[in-house]
């Protein structure tokens, strides 16, 4: 089965161990209105488009088979709802200005992309790490890419948001060395507003994983005035205490806001800012847990 993803990111140090290469995926079944992979939520190849890089020429529009292009007032105007993803204008761009975000490859193809950096996986503890948008979305050749780097003696690990059912996470149980999770807010009702999903399936899915003995690593993002108190933060990190897994917070960061304009897509955030740097300290020195 082949796959979908957007891209890959080499020399990687903060998606597990050692130096990783971390492969995203397409597709994913939350909205998390702080999230920095907005170009991920859709499973179907899509358009972005760069104004800066544009020269204003229009062959774009002149290639377009579903007319979804124009300009005015000299500049592009794009109807992401009716773009179809075909990719013919990102072909004709002579600047780069746009590009199509997405592409099918087989196991054994990406396999044979990441392989090339064996030596920096083994001289530095690292390996490969799915993420997405939702990994388990696209769970069978998820599965037959983690075999592939399993017998290729890589480690591996997958970044995952631990919402759907549990066989999917129970069938990747033997190829992944490390669950990297995300836990965003301990209030279920909070959480479906900010996510948009619940989050009792990921509860139980973290206490079956903890008890399965996978190694897994817990994540709450910090949001400014989502979750950035002790009340919210505290009833996670009980609750992972428990499970005897190690949890880590994140700062929340902008980084990501340029591709929601550049792919069409509204972001509910603009104008926020990022959580100051001593609050966030101040919060993971009281609720951080190392694990076992």
């Amino acid at each position: 089965m082949n796959g979908i993803i957007t891209s890959g990111q080499r020399m990687s140090v903060h998606d597990g161990p050692g130096i990783r290469t971390v492969v995203f995926l397409k597709g994913c079944n939350m909205r998390c209105k702080w999230c920095h992979n907005p170009e991920t939520w859709r499973r179907e190849s899509q358009i972005q488009y760069i104004k800066s890089k544009c020269i204003g020429c229009r062959i774009c529009t002149e290639v377009c088979p579903n007319r979804v292009l124009a300009f005015k007032d000299d500049e592009l105007d794009i109807d992401y709802a009716s773009c179809r993803g075909c990719g013919v204008c990102a072909a004709n761009c002579c600047t780069g200005a746009l590009s199509l975000i997405g592409r099918e490859v087989s196991p054994e193809a990406l396999w044979s992309e990441v392989k090339v950096d064996l030596p920096f996986f083994r001289n530095s503890g690292g390996g490969v790490t799915v993420s997405g948008g939702e990994p388990l979305l696209q769970k069978d050749f998820v599965r037959s890419f983690l075999a592939l780097c399993r017998a290729g003696g890589v480690n591996t690990a997958i970044e995952t948001n631990l919402s759907l059912e549990w066989e999917r996470v129970e069938e990747l149980l033997p190829l992944v060395d490390l669950w990297m999770c995300d836990l965003k807010l301990f209030d279920g009702q909070r959480h479906r507003e900010w996510t948009g999903v619940d989050n009792v399936r990921i509860k139980d899915n973290m206490r079956r994983l903890a008890e399965s003995g996978g190694r897994m690593l817990v994540r709450t993002p910090v949001i400014p005035g989502v979750n950035d108190n002790e009340g919210e933060i505290g009833a996670i990190s009980d609750f992972l205490s428990d499970l005897k897994v190690e949890y880590r917070l994140l700062g929340f960061h902008t980084l990501g806001f340029d591709k929601y304009r550049t792919t069409g897509i509204v972001n509910e955030l603009e104008g926020y800012a990022p959580l100051g740097e001593e609050r966030l300290n101040e919060l993971k020195r009281k609720f951080e847990i190392n694990g076992r």
